[in-house]
């Protein structure tokens, strides 16, 4: 997949495009219905989308949390699920944000050749969110391209939707996100560095810090599973700010702990899914508590199998 940052950097593409539009956040099953309704025969499947949710400079008190934060990983899903061929990431600034629907879609224009363009019903556009998609369709029937408006997905008799994937994993509900999600929900980030106390202890852990407006299950220990390389591995990992451990600065992080495991992680990418609730963050008394409390989480691993927690088919659409 091709990943481009601008309009002008399109110039370079020899095939026509037909692309879906969106924010996709959580890149969910209603999102991946609009990326695969972009099908124009001998075209290219192409995706844009926003380095940053539009609200947070239009209305920066409301923007949501959010539930891929990590553009990265985001671009590996649209990548998977979505099957793009290119991926455009667009800054959304006020340059982009002032746009009127017809200026938009004229630069998408003039930026490559333009076969069609699919959204979701309720895609909005254009400075003040003046555009929908029926708009879309006058002026993409103007331009000649093919408009794919795509239906809301529904599961459990209510729409799919970024919002109530964040409920969902508010209330530590990890089987609903999932089932919203059409896939498992994800950590992903970068290995760092960190005091390496874990290490000491016998546990040595791969540290995430978590990203701003990160949309999360409760904090606590969990039982998760991750790739590295062609290896799954299962382990358990603490989510949250370790009230145990005195630091200057307290950030929330995923620390991940393989028991079967030895390796160096540290600046590699790692995609950690959170399988099973273990228990709730806590503060011991000392690092022998602690201690002795990793190893009743570890043992609670091997009593129980760690199962991949996968989307249910239970869905209207």
């Amino acid at each position: 997949m091709q990943i481009f940052h601008s309009f002008a950097e399109l110039g370079c593409l020899d095939r026509p495009v037909h692309w879906a539009i969106g924010f996709f956040d959580g890149v969910h099953r209603g999102h991946v219905r609009v990326m695969h309704s972009a099908d124009t025969p001998d075209a290219l499947r192409g995706v844009i989308t926003f380095a940053r949710h539009p609200l947070a400079l239009l209305h920066p008190s409301t923007q949501p949390l959010l539930i891929t934060p990590w553009s990265v990983y985001k671009a590996q899903l649209i990548a998977e699920l979505g099957g793009a061929d290119v991926l455009l990431i667009l800054p959304f600034n006020n340059q982009l944000a002032a746009l009127t629907p017809e200026q938009f879609l004229d630069t998408l224009g003039e930026a490559c050749h333009v076969t069609g363009v699919s959204v979701g019903e309720n895609w909005r556009f254009g400075a003040g969110g003046i555009g929908n998609a029926e708009k879309l369709r006058q002026e993409g029937t103007k331009r000649g391209w093919h408009i794919r408006i795509c239906p809301l997905e529904h599961h459990l008799g209510s729409p799919v939707c970024s919002q109530r994937i964040r409920t969902a994993l508010a209330g530590g509900d990890l089987s609903l996100a999932a089932a919203l999600l059409g896939h498992p929900f994800v950590i992903a980030g970068h290995v760092e560095h960190g005091q390496h106390l874990a290490r000491r202890l016998g546990f040595p852990t791969a540290n995430i810090t978590i990203r701003p407006h990160s949309a999360l299950p409760p904090a606590g220990v969990y039982a998760v599973r991750a790739h590295v390389g062609n290896t799954e591995l299962q382990g358990i990992a603490n989510l949250g700010l370790r009230p145990s451990i005195i630091e200057q600065r307290k950030l929330p992080r995923l620390e991940v702990h393989f028991p079967h495991w030895q390796g160096d992680l540290y600046n590699c990418s790692l995609a950690v899914q959170l399988c099973r609730f273990i228990r709730p963050e806590r503060q011991f008394p000392s690092l022998d508590a602690l201690q002795s409390q990793v190893l009743d989480d570890i043992s609670s691993l091997d009593s129980q199998a760690i199962m991949p927690i996968l989307p249910t088919s239970s869905s209207e659409n």
